[in-house]
């Protein structure tokens, strides 16, 4: 937008002035005889003053993108802050001495200083709109003035300080109201106290408003002390909210006041008359013209932009119509003005059709606006073939696109890539909308601006001599003359636009390359890249035209290498900037890039320059300014190079220790008559484990110049270089035009594995400089070629010529386990014998690695003829275990390993992993393995449940009235003594053998882990095994039983107890000299003592009497409480008693009690029951379950008792 004058373009939003507020703000007097508005009371210093400046500078809209989302926002306010000074313009001009009046007798009529009718304006007499106008009310006269002033709360000085505020308001809204000037006025106090400490604060604000007549609700604000930061922008935001009404409306005021001048049609009379002779008053359709622009102005004020583009076009059309700008002549000032401001009222409607999404419409009215412009031009100017014309084209261009930056489209935001906008709703759905007619992005405007740039430069050129001699050089005549014949409309004259030898003028360069600057980057984003491409090659050609050679080749390299031209054939675009870059390159020094250059131009698909010497030797002869010997890289993706190659395998596969052929072919699509390239070295890189291949050069006399084929076998002999190993030979590297190399390898496999041929490096060494070219094997649909001698060739039907799969060497060592067992189990140390058996035709020096994968692996050790090596968990990341070196094992021999992995506790599954490298003494470079991998299941090779039931213990309970427990506080807790109560239970282990094969138990017992409750526990086995063990069948359930005695440490503990048990089951496999091994299986926790009573029976059978049965019900009382318990025996069909049927029993604290019945069975060898004997707590009115102990079982019913036959032998 350079060449406007910014008010005339700038968007107008309200303005508001913030007096008083923060730090002493000097306002520079605008203009002479100004209206001042001053106060004599301080300014409001304090940090919620800095504040509140702060909030109210953060929602200023100046610089808001021009769209109704920014605006719609709380930023809607243009926001100046000035001290307690300000000055408004004065309303009318001031009287001169040419101000005569029409008539002797009438006083002189004052006009606005910016009105035609005023002598003294720029504007007189015929005028049509100074920029200051919106400069004025853009910038000068505010729609409200924001005073703020200190509210003190001392009531010493309350009643002065409301008068000197009420004194200042009051003047204030009397210079406003003098001024004539429509301004509100709006106070804000900021108080040193709140309402609610202060209570007459109310009163006082009262007396204020009624004073200056104030609207509490729009005009006089109060803000309490201590307010928070939120409190504070919440404030502001309330005083811009409830001010911004006010502001439109003052705005709306002016449109009215300006449409009722429009509407009453008459001229209103100058100050002065006009100068006699040729100078006239404006007309009444210029003052429609300008009342037309104010009014659209006004609009835009309010952000009505559909008023304003009404108001714009009415004056758009009145001042290009024939009473207007037709009637103005070329060469008078006024003709350049009108013309300016016929391109403001189309740049404020393109404004309001963009701000109200019209992209379409805008886009027409842009180019309607210049096809008018382009036939007032023709008709009634200097013409369209002017260098004039051009730069208003440019400029016209270049204002739609920064009007287009400025909007900020959605669409058209940095990380979109949207190119150009459909059309808008309102276009008619029939309506042909052309292309041109879419709105495009700005580098497409940029663009545009650039070739206008150019035409403009290319007319500047043409100027002839005479017309560009500076003023003051030329005669009066060729000055008039030059005046009619250059249109110089916001451009400079004809001697600075293309000035003489050392004079300064346009540097048409600089604002090409800046309109090309901005156009790339905006096709950058939207990834145009032919656009970007094209443009940069303009703007490099324009920075050598200015010599600029460095800021060219910073262009022109990238773009070299990075073009989409060369993939897509387009080799005259290729060649233009390959010969731009070594221009560039060649004037700089940089002999890389001519060196590049030279390499690629020199294929046949580029125009062969007879007079060119195209010798790569000879690049840079002539470049004198080259400090550093250049060392140049290549690489086929970059550049169209004339060298080509393929290498190809003969044999798709092959095994590690054989030779594999393979060829690399070469052509050359040089130039014909370019010289022959000789290569230094070329090597070849794979991927995989075949070594480089390194070829040096070695001039061969015998190969013919002609030939357009030749072939060449070359040796190869294992080299090192750079510490790593290569392949190396030597054969004739010159390449001839049009001619194809053959050259034939002969490989040896060394390591299986894929193996790919990767690349070919070209290099040239010599005293002037370094080359290398990268040519990368890539795969083709076309079928490779074998080549033999005299051109004889076959075609390889392969997918990929250039890769290859090398197979191990079969390997002929053999690994097996011996001595391995069906099944492993836990807990017990494993060892795998492995035979290591070498059935190669030589001795081999092997080593063996082992892995053990799987979720918590031991560590394992391997053995071998006194050797060990332990493998830990650390090992099972990258770095592997090498294993143990098992040395040279002879042809036909073996050797043992024992692999022992550690004893197991949970039943796992591993994958025993074993890979034995080695290498033949008679080919030691080359490397064989063989793997075997076994599963490896580790099972429990035993699984038991438990009964865990109470018994009566033999010993008698302690007297609770006579128990005295001494205390041993230095005894430990194995040796302490226990004095509380005696408990007896019975643990019955029931154990199965879940192994393949008979194991031998030596031992079964039961470890105490641990006690809870301050309780001792002991056990005792009641089933022992014999020294030979127990041989345990699979599948076959056993029996262990354990008495376990429990005591409480003291009396007078009643907590509940319980004690962790473990089985331990010693055990051994059915063969000799095998390990013994324990296996410990988990006890569930077992509870031990309660307060709760508990009732238990027992069984004995009379000597006396053979079928006489004891049956005793023993009550315990653990607990602190005397208990009363009720007793029944019901009969029963199966067996009689004698004893108590019914009765009551009292039990008095911590003691038992003991009730025998004599059972008479009907039946022997067998059980009988239910025996239904009732215990019923009286208190609780709860039944004892009867807890059966030795002979007995529980059932639903009651109690089962076994009847043992005649033949059995009673005890009592």
């Amino acid at each position: 937008m350079d060449g406007y004058p910014p008010a005339l373009v700038a968007h107008n939003v309200p303005l508001v002035v913030i007096s008083g507020l923060g730090s002493i703000h000097n306002q520079v007097r605008a203009y002479e005889n100004g209206i001042r508005i001053s106060s004599e009371l301080p300014l409001v210093e304090s940090e919620d003053a800095e504040a509140l400046l702060k909030h109210f500078k953060n929602g200023d809209a100046s610089n808001l993108a021009w769209n109704g989302r920014e605006h719609s926002g709380r930023n809607k306010l243009r926001v100046k802050s000035v001290g307690r000074d300000y000055f408004l313009p004065s309303r009318n001009a001031v009287p001169t001495s040419s101000s005569t009046p029409m008539s002797p007798t009438a006083k002189p009529i004052l006009h606005s200083s910016l009105s035609p009718l005023s002598p003294g304006s720029s504007l007189f007499p015929d005028g049509l709109v100074d920029p200051k106008w919106v400069e004025k009310h853009q910038e000068h006269v505010p729609s409200a003035f924001v005073t703020f002033y200190t509210f003190t709360s001392d009531p010493n000085l309350a009643t002065k300080n409301d008068n000197q505020l009420k004194a200042d308001i009051s003047s204030i809204k009397s210079i406003l109201s003098q001024s004539g000037y429509r301004t509100r006025l709006v106070v804000v106090l900021l108080s040193e106290k709140s309402i609610i400490q202060s209570p007459e604060i109310e009163e006082r604000l009262s007396n204020i408003r009624k004073n200056t007549n104030l609207d509490t609700k729009t005009s006089l604000f109060f803000l309490p002390p201590n307010s928070s930061a939120v409190e504070l922008k919440a404030f502001v935001e309330t005083v811009t909210s409830t001010i911004y009404p006010l502001c439109i409306e003052y705005y709306r005021d002016l449109s009215k006041h300006s449409r009722r001048k429009r509407n009453r049609g008459i001229v209103p009379p100058p100050t002065a008359p006009p100068t006699s002779g040729t100078s006239q008053t404006l007309s009444s359709q210029g003052w429609n013209v300008r009342y037309d622009f104010k009014l659209g102005v006004f609009a835009e004020f309010r952000q009505e932009m559909d008023a304003a583009v009404r108001s714009y076009e009415s004056g758009y059309e009145g001042l290009l119509g024939p009473d207007i700008l037709e009637a103005i002549s070329s060469w008078s000032p006024r003709w350049n003005e009108a013309r300016l401001l016929a391109d403001v009222f189309a740049f404020r409607i393109l404004r309001c059709l963009l701000w109200n999404g019209n992209t379409t419409a805008a886009v027409r009215r842009w180019k309607s606006h210049r096809e008018r412009i382009l036939d007032f031009i023709d008709r009634r100017g200097k013409g369209s073939s002017t260098y004039g014309w051009e730069a208003w084209e440019a400029r016209w261009a270049t204002l739609m696109a920064e009007m287009i930056q400025k909007v900020a489209i959605t669409d058209f935001n940095p990380g979109t890539s949207t190119v150009y906008l459909s059309p808008e709703k309102a276009i008619a759905i029939g309506e042909r909308t052309q292309p041109w007619e879419l709105l495009h992005h700005p580098g497409y405007w940029y663009h545009a601006a650039s070739k206008h740039l150019m035409a403009r430069r290319n007319l500047a050129l043409a100027i002839p001599e005479e017309d560009r001699s500076p003023p003051g050089s030329s005669p009066a005549s060729a000055i008039a003359s030059k005046a009619f014949t250059y249109d110089t409309y916001l451009c400079p004259e004809p001697h600075q636009e293309n000035p003489l030898p050392g004079f300064r003028g346009v540097n048409h360069s600089e604002l090409i390359i800046d309109c090309l600057s901005r156009a790339i980057k905006e096709f950058e984003i939207r990834k145009q890249s032919r656009l970007v491409q094209e443009l940069q090659l303009i703007a490099a050609k324009e920075l050598m035209k200015q010599e600029l050679w460095e800021d060219a080749i910073k262009v022109l390299r990238p773009l070299w290498q990075k073009m989409s031209y060369r993939n897509e054939g387009w080799w005259d675009a290729v060649e233009e900037i390959g010969w731009s870059l070594r221009n560039a390159a060649l004037h700089f020094g940089d002999g890389g890039s001519v060196l590049a250059v030279d390499w690629e131009l020199m294929n046949k698909n580029f125009t062969n320059h007879p007079k060119w010497h195209y010798d790569i030797t000879k690049s840079l002869h002539g470049l004198e300014n080259v400090q550093i010997k250049p060392v140049v890289a290549l690489r086929d993706k970059e550049i169209h190079s004339f060298l080509s190659a393929t290498f190809t395998f003969e044999h798709a596969g092959g095994k590690v220790g054989e030779t594999c052929p393979s060829q690399l072919t070469v052509t050359s699509s040089a130039l014909p008559n370019s010289t022959p390239i000789i290569m230094t070295q070329l090597k070849i890189e794979f991927e995989g484990g075949m070594k480089p291949l390194v070829i040096q050069h070695e001039k061969d006399a015998e190969v013919e110049v002609k030939r357009p084929m030749v072939f060449s076998k070359v040796s190869l002999e294992d080299t090192g270089s750079n510490g790593r190993s290569t392949q190396s030979g030597q054969a004739d590297l010159t390449f001839r035009p049009g001619q194809t190399k053959v050259f034939e390898f002969s490989c040896l496999l060394r390591e299986d594995g894929n193996v790919k041929a990767l690349a070919a490096t070209f290099s040239i060494v010599s005293d002037a400089f370094d080359l290398d070219y990268e040519h990368t094997f890539e795969s083709t649909i076309t079928p490779d070629l074998w080549w033999g001698h005299y051109g004889i060739k076959k075609r390889i039907a392969r997918a990929n010529a250039s890769s290859l799969v090398v197979l191990p060497k079969p390997p002929k060592m053999d690994l097996k386990f011996v001595e391995i067992q069906g099944q492993y189990y836990t807990n017990e140390q494993i060892i795998l014998r492995l035979e290591v058996l070498n059935e190669e035709e030589a001795d081999a020096v092997a080593s063996l690695e082992v892995r053990l994968l799987g979720e918590g692996a031991p560590s394992i050790t391997l053995t071998s003829k006194n050797v060990s090596v332990t493998k830990t968990e650390e090992d099972d990341g990258d770095e592997a275990l090498n294993g143990i070196s098992l040395g040279k094992i002879p042809k036909a021999a073996s050797t043992i390993v024992d692999v022992i992995i550690p004893p197991i506790d949970l039943p796992s599954i591993y994958e025993l992993g074993l890979k034995a490298s080695y290498n033949l003494v008679s080919d030691i470079d080359t490397p064989i393995s063989k793997a075997l991998t076994m599963q490896l299941e580790v099972i429990n090779p035993f699984e038991a449940n438990y009964d865990f039931s109470p018994r009566i213990h033999p010993d008698p309970w302690p007297s609770f009235f006579a128990h005295d427990a001494p205390v041993d506080s230095e005894a430990s807790q194995e040796d302490r003594k226990a004095y509380g109560l005696a408990q007896k239970w019975c643990l019955a282990a029931r154990y199965a053998s879940f192994a393949i094969e008979d194991l031998i138990v030596e031992d079964v017992d039961v470890e105490v882990i641990g006690t809870h409750g301050n309780i001792k526990c002991s056990t005792n086995k009641l089933i022992k095994i014999s020294e030979g063990g127990l041989r345990v069948s699979p599948r076959n359930l056993e029996e262990a039983l354990f008495d376990t005695f429990t005591q409480k440490y003291s009396l007078d503990d009643r907590g509940t107890a319980t004690i962790d048990v473990s089985l331990a089951i010693r055990w051994r496999r059915d063969t000799p000299n095998s390990l013994t091994n324990t296996s410990i299986l988990a006890v569930p926790r077992l509870l031990v003592s309660s307060s709760e009573p508990r009732v238990l029976s027992a069984v004995s059978y009379s000597t006396k009497i053979p079928s006489l049965i004891h049956f005793d019900v023993t009550i315990e009382n653990p607990s602190n409480h005397f208990l009363t318990f009720g007793l029944t025996m019901e009969p029963s069909e199966k067996f009689a008693f004698s004893g108590l049927k019914q009765s009551t029993l009292q039990l008095v604290p911590l003691s038992r009690r003991t009730m025998r019945f004599r059972l008479l069975p009907c039946v022997r060898g067998d059980w009988i029951g239910p025996v239904h004997c009732v215990i019923k707590d009286r208190y609780f009115q709860k039944v004892l379950k009867i807890a059966p102990t030795e002979g007995m079982r529980g059932d639903k019913e009651g109690i089962l008792i076994w009847v043992p036959p005649d033949d059995e032998d009673l005890e009592e």
